[in-house]
């Protein structure tokens, strides 16, 4: 008897973040989930679906501490259904070496509504994200029920094939990840989870809003990939809710015996374990020799364009 998950896929596209209501769509999307034949098991959705501020906040970057009234919320919702619970992410406010910052929270709900951990962005898309403070700790986390392990990941992390392969080797078999993925991007992204779920022997789930964010427009096009990298589902550009069931088997085999019962590339890792020679100290790379400091607010990323040229038109 293989090992089979059901997991419900919320692709959300309301463009307004307060947590009202978020937390309500949220509510709304789940329950429908839960109503319907193929009764999901592990429940996820995009980036920023939880919120990102309460009503009363003017600034709408306020969000809210982890634990806190958003996650006791959510908490009820996994334990009234008994549901590993990823609705995807929020604005957490907390606090670091005694001042106030804000991270770009995952949290993660149990079958009992225990919180069972929270990831935080380690890459927020600076400048964009400047006001985010960086994650600094993978994590997994276990259907224990079924001995499946996950590994998250948030939106930008996945152009850093680091954070994937670690989550890999850490032995997560589906790697998950929220995002708002803009239009114009689509072409360029569309083949990035095949590409992770390929060389990381894993299913890889890329759930994206569908809508317009901030002036921009999310492309939806949430996709599932299988551990050999084939395309198993892929949604359209509007908000969707929907269950898919994956075999783990898959992911042991192609481990096991290789993709396609040929590349045994996670066997084979631990054989060539190619060296990494700038491993904590990447600034000492000689590609840094040329390349400037990453622009780190839009102020600075204007000023570069227009100096170079880029942008010399108007003021």
């Amino acid at each position: 008897m293989g090992r089979y998950l059901n997991i419900g896929m919320m692709q959300s596209g309301d463009t307004t973040m307060d947590f009202e209501t978020c937390l309500a769509r949220i509510r709304k999307d789940v329950d429908d989930l839960m109503a319907g034949m193929n009764v999901p098991e592990l429940i996820v959705g995009v980036e920023m679906a939880i919120g990102r501020y309460w009503k009363d906040d003017e600034t709408q970057m306020g969000g809210d501490t982890i634990p806190g009234k958003v996650t006791d919320e959510l908490s009820a919702i996994a334990k009234e259904y008994g549901i590993y619970f990823m609705p995807g992410s929020m604005i957490e406010s907390a606090e670091k070496d005694g001042e106030k910052v804000i991270y770009n929270s995952i949290p993660i709900f149990g079958p009992d509504g225990e919180l069972i951990d929270v990831y935080r962005k380690m890459c927020p898309y600076f400048p964009v994200e400047g006001a985010f403070t960086k994650g600094d700790r993978y994590v997994t986390f276990d259907i224990k029920e079924k001995d499946i392990k996950i590994g998250v990941l948030n939106c930008h992390d996945w152009c850093f094939p680091e954070i994937s392969r670690n989550l890999a080797l850490m032995g997560a078999e589906i790697l998950i990840k929220p995002a708002i993925d803009p239009e114009g991007l689509y072409e360029v992204c569309k083949s990035i989870p095949s590409t992770r779920a390929f060389e990381n022997q894993a299913y890889f789930i890329s759930m994206n809003l569908a809508g317009e964010w901030l002036g921009s427009y999310a492309y939806g096009h949430s996709t599932v990939a299988a551990p050999d990298g084939s395309v198993i589902y892929e949604a359209g550009n509007r908000p969707v809710s929907l269950t898919l069931t994956l075999d783990l088997d898959k992911v042991a085999d192609a481990r096991r015996y290789g993709t396609n019962y040929t590349d045994q590339l996670l066997r084979q890792l631990k054989v060539f374990n190619p060296p990494m020679p700038y491993a904590g100290h990447i600034e000492d790379a000689p590609i840094y020799k040329n390349l400037p400091d990453p622009d780190m607010s839009m102020e600075s990323r204007a000023e570069m364009f227009k100096k170079e040229g880029l942008m010399n038109i108007g003021k």
